[in-house]
């Protein structure tokens, strides 16, 4: 986000609630490839119903705030985390549905999704950002236990949590906010989901940092210009009380719900470039200049798919 203004920011309200499970989501839902449906039903009655451990009553002395930070944050990278830092929670950085949050804290993670697999905006693609999700929570079940074991309260944090996952890892330094309304990591590009932890236990937060992303997203036009839905503003909206870049939801959804979660603004941000899949987007960016802008984008995926979008478009007709 750059250095925002985050003085009058209030909490925000998940608009959107249920996920996949929702009944809007029923045509998206009977659409998923099977291994995103085996992903999606592990995550909701196996990994989510624990997320909150058990606290051991015999609590650990800590001796230091940054020896723990460290330990949790190489814990985390060796269960497969590409990037991690710690958010100090702002009490207007979670929902409202969440009620009052005790906890002070959040280990905040983020694991990069295939490059290929993203870019085919088909099954693939929705297979790959489900598995993705699945090693997400089963990092942060573990991390929370962790954290329990030691005496402390921790709350694994997947993307139907109680925190706007984007906001608290912009706390917690893994990038900023972009234009396509998702975190861009100098280290991941825009190809990689978030998740968190929760915690009472003390830690040493990293706070937020401008690596020049805003900057960027300010003279950039490529994800507005390639979405279908026309979701994506070329200027930034107050929402919630901060001057911030803002994604038509409503617009956004049929063709969420239409291309496999579509992704097409993830996958053609030119700072996908700068970092671990910088080879696999340069292969990528000539579809770029192939197709040029959403229509043509549109076209491309029918040919791949063998599927007619506007056959499939739902809540808004056709453009």
């Amino acid at each position: 986000m750059g250095k925002p203004d985050i003085s009058q920011a209030t909490r925000p309200t998940r608009a959107r609630v249920g996920g996949a499970d929702a009944d809007r989501a029923a045509r998206f839902r009977a659409r998923m490839p099977p291994a995103a449906k085996r992903s999606v039903y592990i995550r909701n009655h196996i990994l989510l119903p624990s997320r909150t451990p058990p606290v051991n009553p015999a609590r650990s002395d800590i001796a230091a705030a940054g020896a723990m930070s460290q330990r949790l944050k190489s814990l985390a990278r060796e269960m497969g985390a590409d990037v991690v830092g710690i958010a100090e929670l702002d009490p207007r950085f979670s929902f409202t549905q969440a009620g009052d949050m005790a906890h002070k804290f959040a280990l905040v993670y983020g694991i990069g999704m295939s490059y290929d697999n993203m870019a085919d905006i088909g099954p693939r693609s929705q297979d790959e950002v489900h598995r993705v999700y699945h090693k997400l929570d089963e990092l942060g079940l573990r991390i929370a236990h962790q954290i329990a074991a030691y005496g402390y309260s921790a709350s694994m944090q997947p993307n139907e949590g109680d925190i706007p996952l984007v906001a608290v890892a912009w706390l917690a330094g893994l990038g900023e906010l972009g234009k396509h309304g998702s975190l861009i990591s100098p280290e991941l590009g825009s190809s990689f989901r978030l998740g968190a932890v929760t915690t009472d236990l003390p830690l040493e937060p990293d706070g937020p940092k401008d690596s020049g992303i805003d900057e960027v997203c300010m003279r950039c036009g490529v994800c507005t210009r390639f979405c279908p839905g026309d979701a994506i503003k070329p200027l930034k909206q107050v929402v919630n009380g901060v001057q911030r870049w803002h994604v038509d939801t409503p617009a956004c959804e049929p063709w969420f719900h239409k291309l496999y979660g579509c992704k097409i603004c993830l996958m053609v941000c030119p700072l996908n470039s700068k970092g671990l899949f910088g080879e696999d987007f340069k292969r990528a960016s000539k579809i770029l200049v192939k197709t040029k802008d959403a229509k043509g984008m549109l076209r491309l995926i029918e040919e791949r798919t063998d599927m007619h979008y506007e056959d499939f478009l739902i809540g808004r007709p056709s453009q």
